[in-house]
Parts: C-alpha cells; sequence; structure tokens
C-alpha cells in the first residue's frame, strides 16, 4: 500500500527546470565566448599594431594587416572601418564594429568601439 500524502511531483518539474536553465546556459556559453575571446584578442592584436606602428612606416600596410586579423578571427570588419592616424608623436587606430549574437529567440548585436594611442618614438 502507497501512500500519497504531500506528494506533488514538485520534485520533477524542478528537476525539470534546472535542466532547461542549464542547457540554456550553456547554449549561451557556446554562442558568446568564442565572440568575447575573439573580440579581445582583436583588441590585444590593434594595440600590438599601434605600438609597433614607428617600425612600419606605411599607415596602408597597418590596416591592411589589422583588417585580415579581424577575417582570421570572423569579425565583421571592412577596411574603410579601419581608422588610423599618425602625427609627430603618436599612433591612433580606431574601429567600430558590431558583432550578432544570434539565437533562435533573439539577435543581439555586440557593438565594439576600439579607439587604441600608442606614442611613436
Amino acid at each position: 500500500m502507497r501512500r500519497s500524502d504531500g506528494e506533488r511531483g514538485e520534485g520533477r518539474l524542478g528537476t525539470l527546470f534546472a535542466l532547461t536553465l542549464l542547457a540554456v546556459l550553456i547554449y549561451l556559453g557556446v554562442k558568446v565566448v568564442p565572440v568575447m575571446v575573439n573580440t579581445y584578442a582583436f583588441r590585444d592584436f590593434i594595440q600590438e599594431e599601434a605600438r609597433f606602428a614607428s617600425v612600419r612606416k606605411d599607415d596602408d600596410e597597418i590596416r591592411e594587416r589589422v583588417w585580415k586579423k579581424a577575417r582570421e578571427l570572423e569579425l565583421p570588419v571592412e577596411l574603410k572601418q579601419i581608422h588610423t592616424e599618425r602625427s609627430n608623436s603618436r599612433f591612433d587606430i580606431a574601429i567600430k564594429y558590431t558583432v550578432p549574437i544570434v539565437t533562435p529567440v533573439y539577435t543581439y548585436n555586440l557593438v565594439r568601439d576600439e579607439q587604441v594611442s600608442s606614442p611613436l618614438f
């Protein structure tokens, strides 16, 4: 003889909710983490290019190298979005781009506005 006093199935519903939440978090992690890693790697590359701008005399060469790195990292950057400016004492790189993170429910647009300035020696 089984007693069903106080048993309402809450354990199963709570477990289902927790598993669903875990699956959603894993899915979002798979979608978001690679984009974030690539954008930070791209920023590091831009900083390095600005640092060594005094060695590379041609600004078009720098723009081309930055654009190729963006393509390598699968970032939606066009060559015309890469702005460089050289003065007597500084070298600046500015890039504004948007990375869409597409999910079945919503598309989030991650807007990045990278501005790097480095002294020329």
